[in-house]
C-alpha cells in the first residue's frame, strides 16, 4: 500500500526539517539555521503494527505530544532504557544524551508509545549536534552531541501534523497512543 504521507517525500522542505534546519527562518530570509536533526536522513517504510516511541514534554498539548514528527523504534528505545538503568540516569536524561535534546526544546517528562495503524514513510538516521539556543541557562553555549559510542537511529515522520488539516494524520496513524509520565527510571501511567 502507498504510505499516507508519500507526498511529503516529493516536497523538499520535509527533508530540510529532517536534516535539522529551521525552515521558517529559511523561508523568510533564505538562510537555513541548524537545529539538530538527522545526519544523512534516508527514507524508510515503517511497519504497520509496530510500536513506535517518542519523548515529549508535559508543557506541550496532547496533540503536539503525539503529532510531533520525531520518533524512535523499539530497539532505540530499549538501548536508551537499558543505558539509563545500567548507569544511574533517569530515562529522560538518557534520552537527552542519546537524542541530543536541549533543555530549551523539551522537558522530556512524557513517553508516548503507539502502534502504527496506517502505512507511513519516515526519514531515518543518526542524530546531529543540536544547540538549544536562547533563554535556557542550562543550554547557554552548549552543543548537544548524541552519544557516540553507542549511536542510535532516529526517525522523522513528515506530515503527521499540518496546521489546519482535519483530521490530522497522527490521529489515523497512532489512534490509541499511550502517554506515560516519567519519574526517574520509572514510568508511571
Amino acid at each position: 500500500m502507498e504510505p499516507e504521507n508519500a507526498h511529503c517525500f516529493s516536497e523538499p522542505h520535509w527533508l530540510v526539517i529532517a536534516r535539522g534546519k529551521d525552515v521558517e527562518k529559511w523561508f523568510n530570509d533564505d538562510q537555513a539555521v541548524g537545529t539538530g536533526g538527522i545526519l544523512s536522513p534516508q527514507p524508510v517504510h515503517l511497519s504497520v503494527g509496530q510500536r513506535y516511541y517518542r519523548f515529549a514534554s508535559s508543557t506541550s498539548s496532547e496533540g503536539a505530544q503525539i503529532g510531533g514528527g520525531w520518533w524512535i523504534e523499539f530497539e532505540t528505545f530499549r538501548t536508551i532504557e537499558t543505558f539509563a538503568r545500567s548507569n544511574g540516569y533517569s530515562l529522560g536524561d538518557a534520552a537527552r544524551l542519546f537524542l541530543a535534546l536541549p533543555y530549551a526544546w523539551t522537558r522530556v517528562d512524557r513517553l508516548v508509545s503507539a502502534f502504527l495503524k496506517v502505512p507511513l514513510k519516515a526519514y531515518r538516521g543518526y542524530g546531529n549536534i543540536a544547540t538549544g539556543g536562547g533563554s535556557q541557562s542550562k543550554d547557554k553555549g552548549t552543543a548537544w552531541v548524541p552519544i557516540q559510542h553507542k549511536g542510535v537511529p532516529q526517525l522523522y515522520i513528515p506530515g503527521l501534523y499540518i496546521k489546519g488539516r482535519k483530521p490530522q494524520l497522527y490521529e489515523r496513524a497512532f489512534p490509541n497512543p499511550k502517554i506515560e509520565f516519567m519519574a526517574g527510571n520509572r514510568r508511571q501511567v
